[in-house]
């Protein structure tokens, strides 16, 4: 089964579990796609692709697109007694700050996936800086609220679609590029260190949390062609 591999998928996990509402939750396996799960995400789509999770079903509405999914659930989905209705920003000062906070993890992101497809520790090397870099951006965003998570206190759906890959990050450096997130990189900022520790320590996304040795089986499959020197992995 892909579920377990795909941080896309693991986002509106953790926002219907934030939420606290009872779900049908299906596994797809993109190898063998179900005829109704086609359907369904081409109908989503307009009639495009052949079929990505997730895919939500939410009253009369499919919902695709990971982020989509899980901002769709944020704002329109009503949490048990209250639960998970901080998810969606109440103003329009605090949604500017987490579509600025998700674009500039985005950029963290896409250089954490040329870390992994680097071909050679040349290519690790020239890249890491960037990488590294793109921490102090995440880094000024969080220091404008104090607080555990980017808007304070409130779990946002920003932690929402970030969470899987801090826990990816955790597991897949240092066995395939021997870069420990927290000695090598989170150590030298003030508020970067407290977050992560805040996001991976969240029911939701423990109870939703790929197991360790998928992750890396996944980056096996997809991404990593050799292991830096230094580093605890094999391929």
């Amino acid at each position: 089964m892909e579920l377990w591999s795909l941080p896309f998928a693991q986002r509106p996990w953790i926002a219907l579990l934030e939420k606290g509402v009872e779900f049908d939750h299906k596994i797809i396996d993109l190898k063998d796609k179900p005829s109704e799960f086609v359907a369904k995400y081409r109908e989503a789509s307009g009639g495009y692709g052949s079929g990505l999770v997730p895919l939500l079903e939410h009253e009369n509405n499919l919902v695709i697109e990971s982020d989509v999914v899980t901002k769709y659930i944020a704002k329109n989905i009503d949490g048990v007694t209250g639960k998970g209705d901080f998810l969606y920003p109440e103003n329009e000062e605090d949604k500017k700050h987490v579509e600025l906070f998700l674009c500039k993890w985005q950029d963290l992101v896409d250089t954490y996936y040329e870390l992994l497809t680097a071909s050679s520790q040349k290519e690790v090397d020239e890249i890491e800086p960037s990488f590294k870099e793109n921490f102090g951006a995440i880094e000024d965003l969080l220091q404008k609220r104090p607080g555990h998570f980017l808007l304070g206190e409130k779990f946002s759906y920003a932690e929402c679609i970030t969470a899987p890959w801090i826990q990816r990050f955790y597991v897949t450096l240092p066995y395939f590029r021997g870069i420990d997130l927290d000695k090598d990189v989170l150590k030298r900022f003030h508020s970067l260190p407290t977050w992560a520790k805040a996001v991976c320590n969240r029911p939701s996304c423990i109870a939703s949390k790929c197991p360790e040795t998928e992750m890396i089986a996944a980056c096996k499959r997809y991404y990593v062609s050799f292991v830096s020197s230094g580093a605890k992995g094999h391929l």
